[in-house]
């Protein structure tokens, strides 16, 4: 909208600077065209100066004229005399006399026509010099003429510029109207658009809220039923506790009833003793006193107030976790943020101690240290329960493996992968639930073979995924990953030499001498050479202050991924003997006690384990597993030797700054840095407050901007139609102009063509007058020398027999008084015009008037001057309120307020249009009850147009009718009836306008 203004306002400047040119070129025509008029006025001047030439020659012509007649008296009178005296006398002296006063005349003549020639000569000479100058205007003139011609084209292309540039600007105002019309439209779905996508925004960001709510919410409940298993935990050891002190006191209490009752027996044989023997006197026993319960009581107190103040420590602790991690600031405890960081870094050590506290939980619940009982014994739940417990030992010990990795990883990692895995904190800490979950199993005396160990599977697959994605480019400790692989490869071997026990206890009786047999004989061999390998390993391990001992070990990543490569193998063996021997449990859970399996079968199974485990098929089983044990003892044999010699030995690294401890170095340096920036907060909002007032003067500015703006767009339309107007005004007065020039042109024309006739009629003039002045001078001479009578008689003949000269008068030639009066005459017609075009445009307008319907002002009744009070048919409240919402409609249509959609303001443009929309409603509303009150105060006050109920008042339906008859403009004017046929007549209702009326009327009238 704003570039269509300034476009239309640069328009409008070029429009007004061409207009400029256009006057200016105008000024410079009407200069152009004084001139030619000083040049016409020079032609006139130079016309009347002819003209009194030939009034000059005409006067000559009248002296000519009155000498001819004194000639005819003098022929007359010579006439006479010679009819009186005779020819002779009379000639002889009528003769001299003539002869002396024709050569005086003569020479008087001569002397008159040298002077005329010389003075036409003259004014020839003058008229030609008149005529190169005229004929060098008229050149100027003809060279203005072509210059004016094209300037006036010039104008023209400039005036059809113009007007297609009004009729542009036309076309751009409507077309700004509509653009405007579509801008308000597409405002208004913007408009809902952004409510709409504000309200989806809103209820994205509820989702998202909702979300992190839930995510807060779970981490709640999570730590919440951390600590309500902690709290249980405690419970239950205050139980365990409070059970063993019941138990305590119940034996007290039992040992108290029973010596209570040893007691009461020896009272019983002292009072008979004492009946019997009145007289002696025996002093009671010595109480007995138990020093194992005495002791049990106060080792149960100990351990009672050692809990106590365990829980009170650890309320504490967590008391002042709690304080401190209130001063911390928001981003501390955000999701992600350091306070994770710190959990995920609490997470790993706790992990492993947990997993090392079921390891050994569960050893010594299932006797795993102690010596394996061959035979049948591990054919039923025995044999199960080992296996469950050595599979979970594994499982755990490559759980601590991985987390070793991290407890690494996260001590020597940069910050930016601390606090990477500080966001990962909620998805590591869900898979603690599986070592609480075995755990609690430990308290209610609950683990077994039937508990299911895959979350502890999908904890460890987690963890190492996690890692590999992670951290797999931070190097590993070397010490800690060989005592890992050395206390994996252990579990590992503990794990098979179960199986292969329980294996040879599914075994028929007699079939030691099998494949199978001396498969399970060579592996448990080969669990032995492996288990003294790594019992040579610890010897050389560090962590002890024996004597060669290195302080820490270190070796390069091929021998990292030896030792990958044989718990790879080892995992493969571990995994197909749990599958061969669940496989045989099944099959030997239907056989009786003194039952076995075939080896073969045992065979087939290791086979199909195989191929599952190892991926590949066709292969022979048992030689594939010796292979994989035969890696292990070389890889175990090499890495004994290595250690032996010495080779893995090297210095304790220099401990790296742990990442947290970087990131706490700085926060502490941010904090202090923020304290810092208290201050210059301060002043920033001391200068945000300044800005705001500033911002609030600039929308006040803004507003009045926009009120000014609207004001100059207010004359920028007066202007341009003021400039259509001048435009309109030039080009009708360049139109006058160009018809006057050629006005102009054609009179300077018509002028110059009689000019130059008139002088051309002077020379044939002149040339005449020359040529009777030659005759009469060749006559004269004639005369004289030829005889009186024949001289006579010939000056008589030429002078009877000659004729006067006839001179034509100077042509007439058009002159102001005919422009004056064509210009008059189209003033008279342009007049009339007018007053035509008004009387047709006053007749129009009367039409429109006659076609309107007629105004019908309500007849109420007269009001006096004296008094201000309403009229008395209607009701007081009706008319003050029809007064108020008169004035509020008035001044709501005079302070129109079109909404601010710059968004520049403090008020949005959708409250604006809100408030706006409202108030109109709201008049609507007002305007609709006071309808409504006023048809019911009108059909109250008119009679017989009511009609009571027990509800309220209606109108009836003839008053109801009449009235919109009345509003609808239709008046019953007559009826006209036509002769038709009895029967056959028909009612037609006509509705007709005001000129169809008369003209009906008229025709009913002939």
């Amino acid at each position: 909208m704003q570039e269509q203004q300034t476009e239309l306002q640069r328009q409008l400047k070029e429009a007004k600077k061409e207009a400029r040119e256009a006057q200016e070129a105008k000024e410079r025509y009407m200069e152009e065209m004084s001139d030619t008029a000083d040049a016409i006025e020079m032609a006139t001047l130079d016309k009347e100066m002819a003209e009194e030439r030939a009034e000059s020659l005409q006067v000559e012509v009248d002296t000519l004229k009155e000498k001819v007649e004194e000639l005819s008296m003098d022929l007359e009178i010579l006439r006479h005399e010679i009819s009186e005296k005779g020819s002779d006398g009379a000639a002889s002296s009528y003769q001299v006399k003539q002869l002396e006063e024709q050569n005086s005349r003569l020479k008087e003549a001569l002397v008159r026509m040298r002077d005329l020639s010389a003075s036409e000569k003259q004014e020839h000479v003058k008229l030609q010099k008149q005529m190169e100058k005229k004929n060098i205007e008229l050149e100027t003139l003809r060279t203005q003429k072509e210059k004016l011609q094209e300037e006036i084209k010039q104008a023209e292309a400039t005036v059809d510029e113009l007007k297609e540039q009004v009729d542009a600007a036309l076309g751009s105002e409507e077309m700004v109207e509509t653009l405007t019309e579509r801008n308000l439209d597409l405002e208004e779905k913007v408009r809902e658009l952004k409510e709409t996508v504000t309200d989806l925004e809103a209820i994205n960001e509820m989702n998202d809220e909702l979300q992190e709510n839930a995510r807060e919410t779970e981490m709640e409940l999570r730590e919440q039923l951390d600590l309500s298993t902690g709290k249980v935990r405690e419970a239950e050891k205050r139980v365990e506790a409070a059970q063993e002190t019941v138990a305590d006191y119940q034996q007290t209490i039992s040992k108290y009833r029973e010596l209570t009752a040893s007691l009461q027996e020896a009272n019983r044989e002292l009072i008979s003793q004492q009946n019997a023997n009145a007289e002696q006197v025996q002093q009671p026993p010595a109480e007995l006193f138990d020093f194992k319960i005495k002791f049990a009581e106060t080792k149960a107190y100990a351990k009672a107030i050692e809990m106590e103040l365990r829980k009170m420590e650890v309320a504490q602790s967590n008391r002042q976790v709690s304080l401190l991690t209130s001063f911390m600031p928001d981003s501390f405890l955000r999701h992600g943020g350091d306070h994770d960081c710190i959990l995920v870094l609490l997470l790993i050590p706790r992990l492993i101690c947990k997993a090392e506290l079921i390891s050994k939980q569960a050893q010594e619940k299932f006797d795993l240290n102690g010596n394996l009982v061959q035979g049948t014994g591990l054919r039923g739940p025995p044999g199960e329960q080992r296996s469950f417990a050595s599979g979970l030992v594994y499982s755990l010990s490559l759980l601590q493996a991985a987390l070793h990795k991290y407890e690494q990883a996260l001590n020597t990692c940069s910050v930016e992968v601390f606090k990477r895995m500080g966001t990962l904190y909620s998805e590591m800490s869900f898979h603690e639930r599986s070592l609480d979950y075995f755990i609690d199993l430990l308290h209610k005396d609950q683990l077994d073979e039937t508990v299911q160990v895959e979350p502890l599977t999908k904890a460890i697959k987690y963890y190492q995924q996690l890692y590999s994605v992670h951290l797999a480019d931070h190097a590993e400790d070397c010490t800690v990953q060989l005592a890992d692989h050395i206390k994996f490869t252990q579990s590992a071997l503990d794990c098979m030499v179960v199986e292969v026990a329980r294996l040879r206890a599914f075994l028929a009786a007699g079939q030691e001498s099998s494949a199978f047999a001396v498969l399970l004989k060579d592996l448990d061999t080969s669990c032995s050479d492996i288990r003294q390998f790594c019992k040579k390993i610890r010897r050389r391990m560090p962590g002890t202050d024996v004597a060669g001992v290195p302080a820490a070990l270190s070796f390069g990543p091929q021998v990292s991924e030896t030792l990958t490569e044989c718990r790879r193998q080892l995992t493969r063996v571990v995994a197909v003997f749990q599958e061969v021997a669940a496989a045989g449990a099944q099959m030997v859970a239907s056989l009786g006690e003194q039952e076995g399996l075939n080896a073969l079968k045992l065979e087939d199974v290791a086979c199909k384990a195989v191929e599952q485990v190892y991926g590949s098929h066709g292969v022979n089983a048992p030689e594939l597993l010796r292979q994989s044990c035969s890696s292990v003892i070389a890889t175990m044999n090499k890495m004994a030797t290595a250690m032996q010699e010495g080779e893995y030995d090297a210095e304790k690294p220099q401990g790296k700054t742990p990442p947290v401890e970087l990131r706490a170095s700085t926060v502490r340096a941010e904090m202090t840095d923020a304290e810092g920036l208290g201050v210059k907060l301060e002043d920033r909002e001391t200068v945000i407050k300044e800005l705001k007032k500033s911002l609030k003067i600039k929308g006040e500015e803004l507003s009045e901007a926009h009120v000014r703006l609207s004001l100059l767009e207010k004359k920028l339309d007066t202007s341009t139609k003021d400039a259509d107007e001048r435009v309109e005004k030039i080009q009708t007065k360049l139109d006058e102009n160009l018809a006057l020039l050629k006005k102009k042109e054609k009179e300077f024309e018509e002028t110059m063509d009689a000019l130059q006739a008139d002088i051309d009629q002077l020379e044939a003039e002149k040339a005449e007058l020359k040529q009777r002045l030659s005759n009469q001078s060749k006559m004269t001479i004639e005369g004289l020398r030829g005889p009186p009578a024949s001289g006579i008689a010939s000056i008589v003949q030429g002078s009877a027999g000659g004729s006067p000269p006839s001179m034509a008068g100077p042509t007439q030639v058009v002159d102001s008084p005919l422009l004056r009066q064509q210009v008059e005459a189209q003033r008279l017609g342009i007049k009339h015009l007018k007053n035509e075009n008004n009387r047709l445009k006053a007749e129009k307008i009367r039409a429109q008037l006659a076609s309107l319907p007629p105004l019908r002002p309500p007849k109420l009744p007269q009001v006096s001057k004296e008094s201000s009070m309403p009229p008395e048919g209607l009701n007081t409240g009706i008319y003050r309120r029809t007064d108020q919402l008169l004035a509020t409609l008035l001044k709501l249509s005079a302070e129109v307020k079109v909404v601010d959609i710059t968004g520049k303001t403090a008020v949005s443009a959708s409250t604006q249009l809100l408030e706006q929309t409202a108030r109109l409603q709201s008049l609507s509303d007002a305007l609709e009850k006071l309808k409504g009150e006023v048809a019911e105060h009108v059909v109250s006050y008119q009679p017989g147009a009511k009609a009571s109920s027990d509800f309220a008042t209606f109108p009836v339906s003839s008053f109801v009718k009449a009235k919109e008859e009345k509003q609808g403009g239709m008046v019953f004017i007559g009826r006209v009836g036509i002769p038709c046929p009895r029967g056959q007549e028909q009612v037609h209702r006509i509705v007709l306008s005001k000129p169809q009326l008369q003209q009906v009327h008229r025709l009913l009238t002939v």
